[in-house]
C-alpha cells in the first residue's frame, strides 16, 4: 500500500534507523544474557559432548530474540508504508504516521536552504537525509529520511531547481541547454586539511581549558561527580569546532553557497546568498601566529533553531587563511568613526580597536584586542537601532549605537563613540533605505 497517490517512499530501513538506540539496547540486553556459561554450552555441543539440555535456555533466548526482531521488522513495515514525500508544483509535502497521520508542506518560494545530511548510523548503510529549511519558527525544518545517498543528492538538486524556477528532472529542458553542462565554479575554500582542523580545535581556549581541567582531575583526584558537569559543558564546544571543519569545502553555484563538512554526521549544506545578512571574521588569539581566521554569518530564516542540529552551521569558514576569509567580506574601508582615548576607562583592552566604517551602503564594525573581529552588514538588513548611554558613559561623554539584526551569531554595536559621532552615525543609519515588505503567502 502506497502512503498516498503520487507519494514516493523512503528507504525501507528508515523506521529502524530512527529507532536504532532501542534496537541497540535489545542487542545489548541479549548479549548480557548470553553469558560465558552459555558460550561454554554451545562450544561443548559443537565439539560433540551432547549437552543438549544445557543448551535449551540458550536456544530459547535466541529464539525469543529472533522473534522480537521479526516483530520489530513487521511493525516497522507498517510504519514505513505510511511514510512518503511528494514534489508538487508549488510545494514539497511529507506524510508520515500510522495511527496519527501528519502531513507537512514547504513552499518552494519560502525555502531558505536544502541540505543533505549523513548521520553516522545512516552512513554505515550509505543512506542520507534531505533537510529543507523554510522561513518559519523552531519547527521550520522538514526532513526526508532516509534515501540512498545518490537519490538524496538528486532530490536536493531537484528541490533547488524548483526553488530557483529552473527545469527539473520532471520537465524537459531545451536540447541545446542539455547538450553541454556548465563548468563547475572553482572552490572558494578547497578541502581543509585534517591536520589544520585538529590543530585549530586544539588551540581553542575551551579545548585548552578542558585539557588543563583533566590534568587537575588526575592530579587532585577530583571526584567524577564534581568533574562531570564541567566536562559536559566544555566538550560540545570543542567537538563542534572539529566537526564543522572536518574535510570542509565551500563553493558557489549561482546564488547559492554550498558547503560540505562533518566528521560524525557528514553534511552538504546550501545557503542562499541573498539570505546572508551579516558576516563576522574572527581571529582567535592563539591562531594569530598561524594566520588563521574564522567566518560566521547570520542567516535570515534560521531563527531560533540556528543553533540546533536541524538548521545547518553558520560557520561558513571554520579555519582558513586571510585571503579565504576576505572572500566572504562584502566590503572594507578605513574607519569613519573611532572610540576616543577616554574610552579606555570602559574598554581598557580594546578601545583602540573599536571603529566603525561606512562604505557603499555597508556598516563595518571592528573590535577586539585578543580575539580580533570584523563585522559587516548592509544597511538595508539592519532591523532596528538602539542609542545607549550608561552611567559611566554619561560621565565620560560617550554613547553606543546598537544595530539589531536577525537572530544569529553576529551581533553588532558601534561602541563608546563621542556624542557627536554617535549622533551622526545614528542620523545616517536612520536614513537608510529599507527593503519593500512582502507579506508571506
Amino acid at each position: 500500500m502506497s502512503p498516498q497517490p503520487n507519494f514516493r517512499r523512503v528507504h525501507r530501513l528508515t523506521p529502524l534507523l530512527r529507532l536504532w538506540s532501542v534496537i541497540l539496547a535489545l542487542i545489548a540486553a541479549f548479549a548480557l544474557n548470553l553469558n560465558m556459561e552459555a558460550l561454554r554450552d554451545i562450544f561443548a555441543f559443537i565439539t560433540g559432548e551432547h549437552r543438549g539440555e544445557a543448551l535449551r535456555d540458550t536456544a530459547l533466548a535466541l529464539a525469543g530474540f529472533i522473534a522480537v526482531c521479526a516483530v520489530v521488522w513487521l511493525a516497522s513495515g507498517l510504519w514505513w508504508r505510511r511514510m512518503g514525500y511528494q514534489l508538487g508544483a508549488e510545494e514539497l509535502s511529507l506524510r508520515r504516521g500510522l495511527l496519527s497521520v501528519q502531513l507537512r508542506t514547504a513552499r518552494y518560494d519560502r525555502t531558505q536552504a536544502v541540505d543533505v545530511v549523513e548521520p553516522v548510523i545512516a552512513r554505515l548503510f550509505r543512506l542520507a537525509a534531505v533537510r529543507v529549511e523554510t522561513a518559519g519558527g523552531q519547527s521550520s525544518v522538514i526532513e526526508i529520511a532516509y534515501l540512498k545517498k545518490s537519490d538524496a543528492e538528486a532530490l536536493r538538486d531537484d528541490i533547488l531547481a524548483r526553488v530557483h524556477g529552473a527545469p527539473t528532472s520532471q520537465t524537459e529542458a531545451p536540447a541545446e541547454e542539455s547538450a553541454e553542462e556548465p563548468a563547475e565554479e572553482p572552490a572558494l575554500v578547497p578541502e581543509i586539511p585534517i591536520a589544520r582542523s585538529l590543530i585549530a580545535a586544539a588551540l581553542r581556549t575551551s579545548t585548552l581549558f578542558l585539557v588543563g581541567f583533566l590534568i587537575l582531575v588526575v592530579v587532585t583526584r577530583l571526584p567524577l561527580s564534581a568533574a562531570l558537569p564541567i566536562l559536559v559543558g566544555v566538550l560540545p564546544t570543542a567537538w563542534n569546532v572539529l566537526d564543522s571543519s572536518w574535510r570542509y569545502t565551500a563553493r558557489t553555484d549561482g546564488e547559492v553557497l554550498n558547503i560540505t563538512y562533518g566528521l560524525a554526521d557528514r553534511r552538504r549544506q546550501s545557503i542562499r546568498l541573498d539570505r546572508i545578512h551579516a558576516v563576522q571574521i574572527t581571529q582567535p588569539f592563539l591562531w594569530r601566529p598561524l594566520g588563521w581566521y574564522e567566518v560566521r554569518v547570520s542567516v535570515a530564516g534560521y531563527g531560533a533553531s540556528a543553533s540546533g542540529k536541524a538548521s545547518g552551521s553558520t560557520r561558513i569558514l571554520p579555519v582558513g587563511t586571510l585571503a579565504q576569509a576576505r572572500q566572504f567580506l562584502p566590503a572594507d574601508a578605513a574607519p569613519t568613526y573611532a572610540s576616543p582615548a577616554r574610552a579606555k576607562w570602559v574598554s581598557p583592552l580594546d578601545y583602540r580597536q573599536q571603529t566603525v566604517a561606512l562604505t557603499g551602503g555597508y556598516v563595518i564594525v571592528r573590535n577586539g584586542r585578543l580575539n580580533r573581529r570584523v563585522k559587516a552588514i548592509h544597511t538595508s538588513h539592519i532591523q532596528e537601532l538602539t542609542y545607549r548611554r550608561g552611567p559611566i558613559s554619561q560621565a565620560l561623554g560617550l554613547a553606543t549605537v546598537g544595530l539589531d539584526l536577525v537572530q544569529g551569531p553576529v551581533r553588532m554595536d558601534a561602541r563608546n563613540l563621542t556624542l557627536a559621532d554617535a549622533t551622526a552615525l545614528l542620523t545616517q543609519l536612520r536614513s537608510r533605505q529599507l527593503p519593500d515588505f512582502k507579506p508571506p503567502r
